[in-house]
């Protein structure tokens, strides 16, 4: 199975660790169109659905634990107002063998009520490793 990650999730964060570690069997650069945002006071950005590209990894995984993924990302289910980021399935492009995955991606809910584009600064580089350095 492979998800693709853009954030704390991505190879060297703590979150990759705690979450994926041995699990990951193959992880792959791939990009995402969207525009992505540092969130102020938090240590993960977050993802809108807008013109531009977010570079993250597609990651093959094995026995990886996605409902502890899901509550970490406040995922509660589909169309839930509650949720920081809903799962949606996107076009992902394989940076390494050109193809066109389609996978679930966590993108940041601008309904939910406690978002504020105020807590957003945006990552020009849509890059949050590079970011991150």
């Amino acid at each position: 199975m492979k998800i693709f990650v853009y954030g704390s999730l991505r190879e060297g964060f703590f979150n990759f660790n705690k979450y994926i570690g041995t699990a990951a069997k193959k992880v792959e650069l791939g990009e995402v169109k969207g525009n992505l945002y540092a969130i102020k006071d938090q240590e993960y950005p977050a993802l809108l659905e807008e013109d531009g590209t977010v570079l993250g990894e597609i990651i093959t995984v094995e026995n990886c634990n996605l409902e502890a993924i899901d509550e970490m990302e406040n995922y509660f289910g589909e169309n839930n107002p509650n949720n920081e980021y809903n799962k949606i399935k996107k076009e992902i492009k394989n940076l390494e063998t050109g193809e066109i995955e389609i996978l679930d991606v966590y993108v940041y809910n601008t309904t939910n009520p406690n978002f504020s584009r105020n807590n957003l600064v945006l990552v020009p580089s849509g890059d949050w490793k590079e970011f991150k350095k």
